[in-house]
């Protein structure tokens, strides 16, 4: 970390550190909460736009029928691309793949589906404990699982110096606070969550997003734990009446941006330039989910109507409804959903194929093959930022 971008507008402080080998360098500790922020009018504009956008997908949200049902695959797209930061390579088709087979290529697959497990458990576990030090743990805990215990320490803040880039003083891009500090730094940074007196809610996310990560409480999982807290937040707050917006995309697009933006808060104060690409980002990604939201709509109306037919079963129907939840299937999982012979869950499966619903070629793991809804895998996962705004 070089210790000469650091000018006198930081809104923290450097202090001497050790790390594991007992050599010694600079660390950064960031300053308390709430920062002094100056609010110019692109800060006011970006503000405004975030929350018109965010009340038009609230809007479409309360208008569709089950929208539970639209929005189990965002919260996957959202792992996957979460994780994709922080260097994984899994894709949005291997994480249903491997969540109906089991059978998985990399440990990728595993660390993605936590991802998945400490959303859902986060969304639950955040109306019952305020987001503090005890939440981040158990989020940890569930992203953590099946990893290296003793190099990740699952559910516990850290207890040595880490760094953010390669592992020294002078090479690492970013050296958060030593571990003595960590402890301090979450309980202000959960007094200023639920400080009633902060009115700009999404303002307040982005303080607390950086935050977060210029602590880095845990040894791993750090930039994944604050991006939950994101998601986490906003359900919290009953902002959005379903889990509709995922961030995740806009990071992983601008990636090198996203990390500039964080590191020039530490290091020069820049705290307008952050919560205006943090405001853009909600607003573009309230945008992306509207635009999505509309369109797998459609195509389950558009399902429905191909399948209004006397020769169509209400059990087909439900087999459609639980592809949008989850747009992979075999037969022992229709047979099980349906509550049908094998036999008849087959005749069931091949019907969906032969209304193009599902892919006829299936991906065969462990002797069973898994068919795709590959236009409704599609339409989840593809980019729709080159596109024109509906």
């Amino acid at each position: 970390m070089d210790v000469s971008d650091f000018s006198s507008c930081s809104p923290g402080k450097l202090v001497e550190a050790l790390d594991a080998l007992g050599r010694r360098g600079k660390a950064y500790i960031p300053g308390f909460l709430p920062p002094q922020l100056k609010w110019s009018a692109e800060m006011r504009l970006a503000q405004s736009a975030a929350d018109q956008e965010l009340a038009r997908l609230d809007g479409i949200a309360r208008q569709i029928e089950r929208p539970e049902l639209l929005f189990a695959n965002y919260l996957k797209r959202e792992a996957v691309l979460s994780s994709a930061i922080e260097g994984t390579h899994t894709t949005f088709e291997d994480l249903v793949l491997f969540e109906a087979s089991r059978q998985h290529r990399t440990n990728d697959d595993r660390h993605v589906e936590n991802y998945v497990k400490a959303l859902n458990y986060g969304r639950e576990r955040v109306n019952e404990i305020p987001i503090g030090k005890r939440f981040f743990c158990e989020l940890h805990e569930v992203l953590m699982q099946d990893t290296d215990h003793e190099r990740t320490t699952p559910g516990k803040t850290r207890d040595c110096q880490v760094f953010v880039g390669d592992p020294t003083f002078q090479s690492a891009r970013f050296v958060p606070p030593p571990d003595l500090f960590v402890d301090e730094l979450l309980e202000n940074l959960s007094n200023y969550i639920d400080d009633k007196e902060v009115e700009v809610p999404l303002v307040k996310l982005a303080v607390a997003h950086y935050q977060f990560e210029a602590i880095h409480p845990f040894r791993d999982g750090n930039g994944r734990v604050g991006r939950l807290l994101i998601s986490l937040w906003l359900h919290r707050k009953n902002i959005l009446t379903a889990p509709m917006l995922y961030i995740s995309a806009y990071f992983e697009r601008n990636k090198s941006e996203y990390y500039d933006r964080l590191l020039n808060v530490s290091t020069k104060g820049s705290w307008e330039d952050w919560v205006v690409f943090f405001l853009r980002g909600v607003a573009e990604q309230s945008r992306d989910a509207w635009k999505r939201t509309q369109r797998l709509s459609n195509l389950r109306d558009q399902y429905k109507r191909r399948l209004n037919s006397p020769r169509v079963s209400a059990s087909l129907l439900r087999l459609v409804d639980n592809l949008f939840d989850f747009p992979v299937i075999s037969v022992p999982i229709a047979a099980g959903a349906l509550g049908v012979t094998y036999a008849a869950a087959k005749s069931s499966v091949q019907k969906l194929i032969e209304f193009g619903i599902l892919v006829a070629e299936p991906k065969q793991y462990g002797g069973t093959g898994y068919y795709i809804a590959g236009e409704l895998l599609s339409l989840v996962n593809k980019n729709l930022d080159d596109e024109e705004s509906a």
